[in-house]
């Protein structure tokens, strides 16, 4: 009876467009809707893929966390992905696992350009952008706008610099991608070249992966700030610090 009455319930018109409409209404911040929207996906994208395919499962780990480490998350937990990809490269050749990597990072791009671009937007982007040392990064960028990109990606240098001047630009979201791959490829390749040589037991990686988000903790409430600070509206903050401001400057300089 209760079987009838739950295929009934499956069978009624409109029942799985209203699952899809619950299931893509957002809901509160989209910056945090998107990101557990998408962990979401890839853990159910996973659950068949641990059951079928056991080898699976450290790039299944590497895909549902890599995702909130490369998010909103990457700057309070900064030295997150890589500990996931040298575990991961324990049990998968280099290539595959900085091939997994590259494509987690750049989803996480393309969400986090049109994020940084929605707050931008939030906070008069003309304001920014007629700022004078603003408008010099920006031409420099304009200059060469995709090995500008490349640069910033594969150096330690902070990549949300890039990711707005290219805002600021008007740069090709499609462009802007290929260059942050092509960039990560080497470094996330390097990391996980290092993982499959060094072999080094979990618990170190997991040291290393909380340690650097324990540190960055400390360092906040030593200089007074927030603990969990919104990383998108901070970094639009420090570009639209004014003309003049020196500590700004040399936070977004090289």
């Amino acid at each position: 009876m209760v079987r009838a009455t739950a295929t009934n319930q499956l069978d009624r018109p409109g029942f799985w467009s209203g699952v899809w409409r619950g299931l893509t209404r957002p809901r509160g911040d989209r910056r945090w809707d998107w990101l557990l929207r998408s962990t979401a996906a890839a853990a159910l994208v996973g659950i068949p893929l641990v059951r079928y395919v056991p080898s699976s499962v450290p790039l299944v780990w590497l895909t549902v966390l890599g995702l909130p480490a490369c998010g909103p998350l990457g700057p309070i937990l900064p030295t997150a992905f890589e500990p996931l990809i040298m575990e991961a490269a324990k049990y998968h050749s280099p290539l595959v696992v900085t091939s997994l990597s590259v494509v987690i990072y750049v989803y996480m791009e393309y969400l986090n350009f049109h994020l940084y671009r929605w707050v931008l937007h939030r906070r008069n982007m003309a304001v920014v952008r007629n700022t004078d040392w603003v408008r010099r990064w920006v031409a420099a960028f304009g200059r060469r706008p995709f090995w500008t990109t490349v640069f910033f990606a594969v150096t330690p240098l902070p990549f949300w610099v890039a990711r707005i001047l290219a805002i600021l630009d008007g740069y090709d979201l499609r462009r802007f991608l290929v260059g942050t791959a092509i960039g990560r490829f080497p470094r996330l390749f390097l990391y996980a070249w290092l993982g499959e040589m060094l072999k080094l037991p979990s618990w170190v990686y997991v040291l290393v992966a909380l340690g650097g988000g324990v540190a960055l903790v400390a360092w906040r409430i030593a200089r007074g700030k927030p603990i969990f600070v919104d990383a998108v509206e901070e970094a639009t903050q420090d570009a639209e610090a004014p003309a003049g401001d020196d500590d700004a400057e040399r936070r977004i300089s090289p």
